[in-house]
């Protein structure tokens, strides 16, 4: 029996990934099925479903912050990026839509860190309205459709010493247009770093374990960001931004060298997400 034991132990040792995998199996054909789903609520089952993504979170339940949050992005790497993945406007009544397999830059960044803060699927379900709709109420008018209103829901720290700062009038696309109609305008003054500060930044940071939440601001007064994703850096100490990429040649989730992204962008806003 001892020797099974150790021959076991052995197996696992030298076969971790391989190991993962057989559990991730195994957990996802035997854990029972939450059932909480409201008539209100869009869930897409072609890969990930509820079962799933509740056997997803208990896999790596207990890894320490920063790697639960690594191995959540990393996942969902090779995801399709599909524009406008949610469904509402003025004219179209507000459905709250989990959707781990189609995603665009904000709800594959939403659903990562709903992810790393939760402990079952239901817990994730509720995180995820959270940061989506101010006091929790899905409706089209109470969407986060702003970077700065949706990030403080997370509940993060903006990583200080930023040398630029801008006034938004959020939603402003013009002088008589709206980018979302029925949402009022909003003035916002944004703090955030250069590219040449930035890259100090960043050099700064790379040894932390941690990932941090980048957007990318954006050059229209109406828009706070044009993009948003992770920073992380590589065993190589490299820094690298993982996100849904709208871009023709990739339409999906993606790793790229950061620095190489945003060196002819505007400057970026970067929150630490421990």
């Amino acid at each position: 029996m001892m020797g099974s034991t150790k021959l076991l132990m052995k197996f696992i040792k030298e076969n971790h990934l391989l190991f993962n995998i057989i559990l991730l199996t195994f957990i996802i054909f035997c854990a029972p099925l939450p059932k909480e789903v409201n008539s209100n609520e869009k869930l897409n089952s072609r890969f990930f479903n509820i079962n799933e993504i509740e056997s997803l979170i208990k896999l790596y339940n207990f890894a320490p912050y920063h790697e639960k949050y690594n191995n959540y992005s990393k996942t969902l790497v090779g995801t399709p990026y599909v524009n406008n993945v949610l469904i509402g406007s003025k004219k179209i009544d507000e459905v709250f839509i989990i959707d781990l397999n189609r995603l665009d830059c904000f709800t594959y960044v939403e659903y990562v860190h709903a992810l790393a803060n939760s402990n079952n699927y239901l817990e994730f379900k509720n995180k995820v309205r959270e940061y989506r709709y101010y006091k929790g109420e899905v409706n089209f008018y109470n969407r986060n459709h702003f970077f700065i209103d949706w990030i403080n829901f997370l509940g993060l720290s903006q990583v200080e010493g930023a040398d630029l700062k801008e006034r938004k009038i959020l939603n402003k696309k013009s002088e008589t247009e709206k980018y979302l109609e029925g949402i009022p305008l909003k003035e916002k003054y944004i703090n955030y770093f250069s590219v040449n500060k930035a890259k100090k930044i960043i050099f700064n940071l790379r040894n932390s374990k941690n990932h941090y939440i980048v957007g990318i601001v954006s050059d229209r007064i109406g828009l706070d960001v044009s993009h948003v994703g992770f920073l992380l850096w590589n065993k190589e100490g490299k820094a690298i931004f993982r996100h849904a990429s709208s871009k023709s040649n990739y339409m999906k989730v993606v790793e790229e060298d950061f620095l190489e992204y945003i060196k002819n962008k505007p400057g970026i806003i970067i929150f630490e997400t421990k």
